[in-house]
């Protein structure tokens, strides 16, 4: 169960070989030449780009590291974890400028002068990482730093493109079109961005995928094994999952659950123990209770999944769920939804009606009643996988690239 778990990362990376090839052939070639350039990776949420970028960097440091290639700087930036998109520009400011965050902290200087710093930066003197290296910079869910202006995305698109920058930019994302909406055609045209797009797993490749893991599990242990799940079974996991979306996440989900399911009865799972999760996973009551939801409370719920994942913990202040839910209304909404932002007392009621039906827990007691009702704490009651998957499918392609999901 825990190395078919989505979480869990496992050395080799299959089904992944040719793209691999692409980004590691990019990034050497710009690292090689000493000149800046930008690989742009989309496809939809589940088919490997962010693990590939990860391998691809791990080979790179491990040949920096024997003089196989130029040595360079290293930082990432997630779109998800960022408080506000121009929030990027200190990560990257820190990364050129030699300081190390990890040892003393992250620099106590704004965005708006970090901005200052970088367009100094590039705009003249020697434009390159510390000790004049390069510098690689993975810029993980770009959909969610997109704003009104622009103006984050832009930037990191444009800078590499100027001479001696020695910027590398890998720019991943869930859309294809993103440059189209970003840049000017005068831009895009001098930016020569590299693309690679990851196609959506077949159903062959999601069953080797659960194979690979399952197999490596096998090697550490001894003995004649029984199989956790057939190979029939995995095959029509991977059927339903190709064809829908062919996320590698979702099929791990859905093998895992079967595994749960038929461990206590230390039984090998069947097809007929997928199909019975796959139709509980589709058809639970929580599915049932979300489609139903009003526009506000779903994004809410939408505003409060953002800020678990960026700030990596389940308790969120009331307060950065409101900031969130307002940044979330503009680029939401569909026809018919109100646009109009909600007063801090209309929230109150949308919350309290999510609290009602007990979708969201509040911090209660003595203590938390003594707290403004900004800082009170508020936490997720429903399964985050099962509540991310629903509000993508209910809100449509937007949603789903907010909360990266298939």
């Amino acid at each position: 169960m825990h190395i078919l778990h989505v979480a869990a990362r496992p050395e080799a990376l299959p089904c992944r070989d040719e793209e691999y090839q692409r980004v590691m052939r990019a990034v050497e070639e710009l690292l090689e030449e000493g000149s800046g350039g930008c690989v742009y990776i989309s496809g939809v949420p589940g088919t490997g780009k962010t693990a590939t970028v990860h391998a691809v960097v791990r080979e790179l440091k491990r040949m920096a590291e024997q003089n196989e290639t130029n040595p360079f700087t290293y930082v990432e930036i997630n779109g998800l974890r960022l408080p506000e998109p121009s929030a990027a520009y200190g990560l990257l400011w820190e990364a050129v400028s030699g300081h190390d965050a990890a040892e003393e902290g992250h620099l106590k200087i704004s965005a708006k002068e970090s901005l200052k710093n970088l367009t100094r930066h590039f705009g003249g003197g020697k434009r390159m990482g510390p000790g004049g290296h390069a510098c690689v910079v993975l810029m993980d869910e770009l959909d969610q730093l997109m704003t009104s202006k622009q103006d984050v995305v832009y930037n990191f698109f444009n800078w590499p493109t100027l001479v001696n920058s020695k910027l590398v930019v890998l720019a991943v994302a869930n859309t294809m079109d993103l440059p189209e909406r970003v840049m000017s055609r005068r831009v895009r045209s001098r930016l020569g961005m590299i693309r690679i797009n990851f196609q959506p797993y077949t159903t062959p490749q999601l069953e080797m995928i659960v194979r690979s893991r399952l197999e490596a599990m096998k090697e550490g242990l001894k003995g004649d094994l029984q199989d956790v799940i057939s190979p029939d079974g995995i095959k029509f996991a991977a059927m339903k999952v190709s064809s829908i979306s062919g996320d590698a996440r979702r099929v791990l989900d859905i093998c895992r659950r079967t595994v749960e399911l038929v461990q206590p009865m230390k039984r090998t799972a069947r097809t007929e123990d997928v199909r019975d999760v796959i139709k509980v996973m589709q058809n639970s009551p929580t599915a049932a209770y979300l489609r139903d939801l009003s526009f506000h409370e779903r994004l809410l719920l939408a505003a409060l999944l953002k800020c678990m994942k960026r700030e990596g913990i389940e308790e969120i202040k009331w307060a950065d769920v409101q900031h969130q839910h307002y940044l979330y209304l503009g680029v939401l909404a569909g026809n018919g939804d109100s646009t109009r932002n909600p007063t801090i007392g209309e929230l109150a009621y949308v919350l309290d009606s999510l609290l009602a039906s007990r979708a969201i827990l509040m911090e209660d007691g003595a203590i938390a009643s003594r707290k403004p009702d900004g800082e009170r704490r508020v936490l997720l009651n429903l399964e985050q996988s099962e509540v991310e998957r629903v509000l993508g499918e209910v809100g449509g392609q937007a949603w789903k690239n907010a909360l990266s999901v298939s």
